[in-house]
């Protein structure tokens, strides 16, 4: 008896009617899953570079103060104040070498405008839209991502010689001032300075020290001096930093600044050169 050795037809395997909608549903849940996650990243991103406390900055174009950005964070608010309009050029900083480095442009600045700076900023562009603005901080996260709140409030305002000072101070962490230069007006200027960032100026006095360098004291145990004092170390030209309580306590504040030859040196210079100019 013969055999049939031709090989059966393999039945082909028909698709599961179901695997469709399962792939479907499997990749939308796989881009759920993304974007999420790329979500909660952005978010863990964003509150990394959160703005801690409210921060001045001034923005220079060839030189010249074009704009003083008050980045508001207890109020979730941006002032922008124009100076445009305003008079006087800095472009002598750039050739004076003897105040190089940035802290000192700084606070030059900040005696001329009667505010402190926590940053300056060369802005290559007179347009001050908040899409310019935008954009230019794409590379400055911290600010960027304050700019780019939905709830951000902008305001615009002119130039006045006496920028309002903050209703209350920001910082439990009362500061006293003292000259060791007998440099006339510099306490009074420095505090008025400091005052419009904040900061609770207790004290204002004198002595005969003549240091050369410009001191920081103040009391490890007040928890709230340490977001002040990170921000005096951007404002104040000094890298002389020191925990001393006994040495605080003596003028009852909990930080002291000993004004030095060098902070003497640049109201000086900017006494002689840019007094009156505003």
């Amino acid at each position: 008896m013969l055999k049939d050795y031709r090989p059966s037809k393999k039945s082909q395997a028909k698709p599961k009617a179901n695997q469709k909608p399962k792939l479907f549903f499997s990749g939308l849940l796989l881009l759920l899953i993304i974007f999420f996650v790329t979500l909660a990243v952005k978010i863990e991103v964003a509150k990394f570079y959160q703005l801690k406390t409210s921060e001045r900055v001034l923005l220079l174009n060839e030189s010249k103060p074009l704009a003083i950005l008050f980045f508001n964070v207890e109020n979730k608010q941006l002032i922008l104040t124009d100076l445009s309009g305003v008079d006087f050029d800095l472009s002598i900083l750039e050739k004076e070498a003897s105040i190089a480095s940035e802290l000192k442009k700084n606070l030059l600045y900040s005696f001329l405008l009667d505010s402190a700076f926590e940053q300056s900023f060369a802005y290559q562009t007179t347009d001050l839209s908040r899409e310019e603005l935008l954009n230019f901080f794409k590379t400055k996260p911290r600010y960027y991502f304050f700019l780019k709140d939905p709830d951000l409030l902008w305001r615009e305002q002119k130039f006045e010689k006496k920028l309002p000072t903050l209703s209350k101070p920001a910082f439990d962490c009362p500061v006293a001032l003292i000259n060791t230069t007998g440099e006339a007006g510099l306490a009074s200027s420095l505090a008025s300075i400091l005052e419009k960032s904040a900061f609770s100026i207790i004290k204002k006095d004198n002595n005969k020290q003549n240091l050369e360098q410009t001191k920081i004291f103040y009391d490890p145990t007040e928890e709230n001096c340490a977001q002040l004092l990170a921000k005096m170390q951007k404002i104040l030209p000094t890298d002389s930093v020191v925990a001393d309580r006994e040495e605080v306590l003596t003028h009852r504040a909990s930080l002291v600044i000993y004004i030095g030859r060098d902070l003497a040196d640049l109201y000086v210079f900017f006494v002689n050169f840019f007094h009156g100019q505003i």
